[in-house]
C-alpha cells in the first residue's frame, strides 16, 4: 500500500484522552512511512504537545462550527497540503472540515470519541459529511445509529490501541511509591484522568475516605491536571484526606511508572467516555480496574473478566468494590491476567494502526469507484 497523506483536525483546545489519541496516531503513522498533519487551535495544549513530539501542527483559529475564516484557512491548507484523507475528532472542526472535504472533494472520516448523545436533527450534517464514521466503543456506534446520524454499515468500532513497548507488565513503580511516600505494603489505588468534573473525582475521594474510616492502609492517587483540580483538592482536605491518604500528583507523563505503582486503577466517570485508553493501558500492565457503568467503561473491562463495574455518583458502591479488590490479592492477580491476556489480543497499538489504514484504504477506493 502506498503512503497516504493523512489531515487530521482537532478544535478542542484541551489534551484529554482525544487529544492524545490523534497525537498517538499521528506519531505512530508517520513511522510507518506516512505524512501526517494536525490542524487545531493556536496555542492549545494539543499544539504544545504536538511540537514536543516533533508532530507536523497547523494552528486554524475555530471559533465555531460556522466560522468563515476557518473555513477559508482549511481550503487553503487542504490545497497546499493535499491529503488523501481528513480525519475529524470534534464538533467544529467535524462541520467545517467536513465541508471543506466536500469543497474539495476529498473524503472525509470522522471519529465519535465520546458517549454524550448528540443531536439527531436532520440538519445535523456533521455525521452525514463524512464517508465514514468510527466510534470508541459499541455503543457510541448503537447510538448513532439508532439516532438516525449515520447507517450501521458506515460506522466501525475502534478504540485505542496500548503501546506494549511501553505498558507491559515488567514495569516497575517501586521509585514513584518512594517519591509519593508509600509505606511499604500499603495498596494503592489511582484515578488518571483530565481534572473535570465528569471524571467522576468528588466520589473518588469519598469512596476513599468511606476505606479510610474501616482502618484501611490504603493510599489513593489523583493523577492528572485539569480546571477542577483545586476544588478537588479543597473537597480532599474537607473530607481530612490531606495526611497523604490522597496524594495529588499533578501531570505526568510517566503513566507507565505510575500504574506499576498502583493495584488498582479506578474509573470513576459519571457522564461520558468512549472505551477508556487508560483502561485498557492499565489492563496491559495486569492491573484489575473498577469502573462506572458509563459509556464504553463495561466493554473494556467485563468481556475480559479484568475488574468490577459500578453504578456512577455512587461512593459506597465504588469504596465497597475497591475494598474487595485491594483485600483480595488473588482474586486481583486472576483480573490482571485475564486484561493482559485481552488487550494483547485485541487492543494493541498495531492492531489499531493496522485496521486505521484498511479502513482510509477502503474509503479511498470506494471513493474512487
Amino acid at each position: 500500500m502506498k503512503p497516504l497523506n493523512i489531515l487530521h483536525t482537532e478544535a478542542s483546545p484541551g489534551l484529554g484522552g482525544q487529544e492524545k489519541r490523534i497525537l498517538l496516531e499521528a506519531e505512530s503513522l508517520r513511522k510507518r512511512g506516512h505524512s501526517v498533519l494536525v490542524a487545531g487551535q493556536p496555542d492549545s495544549l494539543i499544539c504544545k504537545e504536538a511540537a514536543q513530539a516533533g508532530i507536523p501542527f497547523q494552528g486554524v483559529r475555530m471559533r465555531t462550527s460556522w466560522d468563515p475564516l476557518a473555513f477559508s484557512a482549511l481550503i487553503s491548507l487542504i490545497r497546499v497540503f493535499r491529503p488523501d484523507i481528513i480525519h475529524t475528532h470534534s464538533s467544529k472542526d467535524s462541520w467545517l472540515a467536513g465541508l471543506a472535504g466536500r469543497v474539495t472533494r476529498v473524503p472525509v472520516i470522522r471519529t465519535r470519541h465520546v458517549s454524550i448523545p448528540p443531536s439527531s436533527h436532520k440538519f445535523n450534517w456533521a455525521y452525514r459529511l463524512p464517508s465514514r464514521i468510527m466510534t470508541t466503543a459499541e455503543l457510541i456506534r448503537r447510538m448513532l445509529i439508532e439516532g438516525g446520524l449515520c447507517e450501521p454499515a458506515s460506522v466501525s468500532v475502534l478504540p485505542t490501541g496500548v503501546d506494549l513497548s511501553r505498558f507491559h507488565d515488567e514495569v516497575r513503580g517501586n521509585a514513584l511509591r518512594a517519591e509519593f511516600g508509600i509505606p511499604d505494603g500499603a495498596p494503592v489505588a489511582g484515578l488518571v484522568a483530565n481534572l473535570r468534573k465528569s471524571k467522576g473525582v468528588e466520589h473518588f475521594l469519598s469512596a476513599a475516605r468511606l476505606i479510610k474510616d474501616t482502618g484501611s492502609p490504603a493510599r489513593f492517587l489523583v493523577v492528572g491536571e485539569g480546571h477542577w483540580r483545586d476544588i478537588f483538592t479543597a473537597r480532599a482536605e474537607e473530607l481530612g484526606l490531606n495526611d497523604g491518604t490522597v496524594i495529588f500528583t499533578g501531570y505526568r507523563d510517566d503513566i507507565p511508572e505510575i500504574m506499576a505503582a498502583l493495584d488498582l486503577l479506578i474509573i470513576a466517570s459519571t457522564r461520558t467516555e468512549g472505551i477508556p485508553q487508560v483502561a485498557l493501558q492499565a489492563m496491559a500492565m495486569g492491573l484489575a480496574v473498577v469502573g462506572t457503568n458509563i459509556g464504553g467503561v463495561p466493554e473494556a473491562i467485563l468481556p475480559a473478566g479484568a475488574g468490577l463495574v459500578v453504578p456512577p455518583g455512587d461512593p459506597e458502591a465504588l469504596a465497597a468494590a475497591v475494598r474487595d479488590l485491594i483485600e483480595d490479592e488473588e482474586r486481583r492477580a486472576r483480573m490482571g491476567k485475564a486484561g493482559r491476556k485481552f488487550v494483547n489480543e485485541h487492543h494493541t497499538l498495531e492492531m489499531m494502526l493496522d485496521e486505521t489504514v484498511r479502513i482510509y484504504n477502503e474509503v479511498l477506493a470506494a471513493c474512487a469507484n
